[in-house]
């Protein structure tokens, strides 16, 4: 008998189970199956059998299971997502979507990897963080956490950039026994989450964020886990929020502020003195005390407000004045303008190959579309042209039509990745463990999600960092 006809007995509850854990809906693991929605339904009920292939599908691709979890008689048993602090009204919450759950899922295994390799290697948690409560004060409380990371303002003002100031703060913090990962989630979900749960706590930054959001990320699930609170955070206007969720999330936000940006040494800046006790900043002695700090522009000037040194209106019309400069450069990062044409070029935009008449448009505009060059319609005011590795994206702005190239991220480099995501105490851990030989080498690529070829590459890499 073909393979591939092969049924595979599954309790309906764990197949359901496994499509909601990961966040999605029946049409859309339908769609990524290429199979039909009444053919899901079907084995979410009992009143069908999946093949042995679709399983392995299911399992390896969609769900991100391991294929012993079917045969289980009922969904095992997980632990909660962390507190949901999010500053969306609850209303216009959506659920999380599936790369954001995955991303707690695989920082979990990560968490629950290190507990057992090091208990394997005889080795207890350096942990060293203390406690903090909602009635401490976030500037004592910071002021602490800076002397037992041991980071000096000098040494903070001798860093080069902010990149360089990431990866200290995070080295700092993973010497205290905190675990550090950066995974990719969507960002409107979330800027970062922390897990309390366990010997080894974890900060889980939004690698998509950018590297004064990552910062300022770190301290503030640095607060949460002071608090032993976990929570997936936006770092946004808490409005929203319950009272007790806005307490916490203004002491972490507060603590962050007064880790990076210490009190003493904001209102002693020469750039601080000088100016007196301005109401409102100009951008360039923002930018310059920022550029001192390592921070954004917004920390600094939410620090001023705190320490009453700025007005709270004027703090609002600079934060939304960022917010709406951020949006453009982020838009302006994922396309490039290209040109415009009039309406009536809409009659050439038709699913499947580009026509002749469309090739010319691109020519007569100094670019070319290959014969191979296909037309996908999104909806009815957008379109999208694939040429092999080039992508351009046609808006319908109803005055015209403007053509942009859609910019990618350029070729993933998978042991940059891998440190990236599982953070150097980790990876150092697992090869240690393997060198012990009490792992193999297959578990060393599947620990750290990557392929074997890559390894001697991630093993450089790490033995640069450490």
């Amino acid at each position: 008998m073909p393979r591939k006809s092969l049924e595979v007995t599954v309790e309906p509850r764990v197949l359901i189970w496994a499509r909601e854990s990961v966040g999605l809906s029946i049409p859309e693991v339908a769609k990524r199956l290429k199979a039909s929605e009444d053919t899901i339904r079907k084995w979410e009920s009992g009143q069908k059998r999946p093949t042995l292939m679709y399983l392995e599908k299911l399992a390896r691709t969609i769900y991100k299971r391991p294929f012993a979890v079917f045969l289980l008689p009922k969904p095992p048993e997980e632990l909660p997502f962390p507190n949901d602090f999010r500053s969306l009204p609850p209303d216009k919450r959506k659920p999380f979507s599936s790369k954001t759950r995955l991303a707690i899922r695989r920082a979990r295994r990560l968490q629950s990897l290190t507990a057992e390799l090091a208990r394997s290697l005889n080795r207890e948690s350096t942990l060293k963080i203390g406690r903090a409560t909602l009635s401490d004060d976030p500037e004592v409380v910071a002021n602490s956490v800076r002397e037992q990371l041991g980071v000096d303002l000098q040494t903070q003002f001798g860093w080069t950039d902010e990149n360089k100031a990431f990866n200290e703060w995070g080295k700092a913090i993973e010497k205290v026994g905190i675990l550090v990962f950066q995974i990719g989630m969507p960002l409107e979900e979330t800027r970062g989450f922390s897990l309390t749960e366990g010997e080894f706590p974890a900060i889980v930054i939004n690698l998509h964020d950018s590297t004064n959001g990552r910062i300022f990320s770190l301290f503030h699930e640095y607060g949460h886990l002071l608090l032993n609170n976990s929570g997936i955070c936006d770092m946004e206007n808490p409005a929203y929020l319950s009272e007790e969720v806005k307490s916490i999330e203004k002491f972490c936000n507060h603590f962050a502020g007064a880790v990076l940006v210490p009190r003493n040494a904001l209102l002693n800046h020469e750039l601080t003195r000088l100016k007196g006790r301005l109401s409102e900043w100009p951008d360039e002695i923002l930018k310059e005390l920022a550029k001192t700090f390592k921070v954004s522009q917004e920390v600094i000037l939410r620090r001023l407000l705190i320490l009453e040194r700025a007005t709270e209106g004027f703090y609002k019309r600079k934060h939304e004045e960022w917010g709406m400069k951020a949006k453009e450069a982020k838009k302006e990062q994922r396309q490039k303008f290209l040109f415009s044409l009039e309406l009536g070029y809409r009659l050439l935009l038709k699913d499947g190959a580009t026509s002749n008449a469309l090739r010319e448009v691109f020519v007569n505009n100094d670019l070319s579309l290959t014969s191979e060059a296909k037309i996908t319609k999104k909806d009815d005011k957008h379109w999208k042209i694939k040429d092999g590795n080039k992508i351009y994206k046609i808006e319908d702005t109803d005055t015209q039509l403007n053509i942009y190239e859609q910019k990618g991220g350029g070729r993933q480099n998978p042991p940059k990745k891998c440190i990236w995501e599982n953070g150097a105490p980790f990876i150092s851990l697992v090869l240690e463990t393997f060198r012990e030989e009490k792992i193999t080498y297959r578990d060393v690529a599947d620990y750290l999600a990557i392929r074997l070829k890559h390894l001697p590459k991630v093993e450089q890499l790490i033995r640069g960092k450490v």
